[in-house]
């Protein structure tokens, strides 16, 4: 299991970069987590849009799913071209007070999902869900393949009873906002020691800090995350690739 940085940074891309976006390559399967501002454009630093073959959108705040719109364009086009075979499922966290909609276009096929949905898809490749504490409804996801897993918490506040959904994995993906001692609640977020806090309590084996702050020294957000977890701390890059 491959996984990517396309995105780190939350609310806007700084020049060049993208918001939150992570692909995740296993065995014939190349999934997009998230699809924010920016992340169309990084992606194709590594693969041709085409072979994309699924896309997981955890909320709809436009950092997370500003792109969504060029990808369906894009996968019109690839349809249109012969260069997809067939539609690209997008796996979508929506609940019954979602109101938000995206085009339907010929290449894209969506799925409307929620913390009760299991995705299976071939090779024994595993997706399951969980709400988190956000001010929309957002989903994260645990993938499972061979005995290795993959969590990305998406935004969210600090919140124990996430503890059971992220316990033991391999690579925790979460959310850092925040410095220490800022009132990330108030925001929806996390600051990077409830990030590491969290990944303690959790028992994961490696922790990568994501949705970047614009403002004050980003490695400090490394630091004060390994105060609270005793494990590998990892500050997403643009580009930065983790094999479990």
């Amino acid at each position: 299991m491959k996984i990517t940085v396309i995105g780190r940074w939350g609310a806007y891309p700084k020049r060049g970069e993208a918001t939150a976006g992570f692909l995740v390559e296993v065995g014939n399967h190349k999934i997009l987590l998230d699809c924010g501002s920016g992340v169309l454009s990084v992606l194709q630093n590594g693969i041709e849009l085409h072979e994309l073959t699924t896309v997981f959108i955890s909320h709809n705040h436009f950092d997370h799913m500003a792109d969504l719109g060029a990808l369906q364009y894009a996968c019109l086009i690839d349809m249109d071209l012969k260069q997809r075979e067939t539609p690209l499922p997008l796996f979508i966290a929506k609940d019954a007070k979602d109101e938000w909609t995206i085009p339907v276009l010929n290449g894209t096929i969506e799925h409307e999902i929620n913390q009760d949905t299991v995705v299976s898809l071939e090779n024994g490749l595993t997706l399951t869900f969980f709400q988190t504490d956000h001010d929309v409804y957002c989903l994260g996801v645990k993938l499972s393949y061979e005995g290795k897993s993959l969590v990305y918490t998406a935004d969210t506040r600090y919140d124990e009873s996430l503890v059971p959904y992220l316990k033991d994995a391999d690579l925790l993906i979460t959310e850092a906002s925040f410095y220490a001692n800022f009132d990330a609640a108030r925001y929806g977020h996390m600051t990077s020691t409830e990030a590491g806090l969290l990944a303690s309590k959790a028992g994961v084996k490696k922790l990568l800090l994501t949705h970047l702050p614009h403002f004050g020294d980003i490695q400090l957000l490394k630091e004060e995350a390994a105060l609270m977890f005793q494990g590998e701390v990892i500050l997403a890059e643009c580009g930065l690739q983790v094999v479990l």
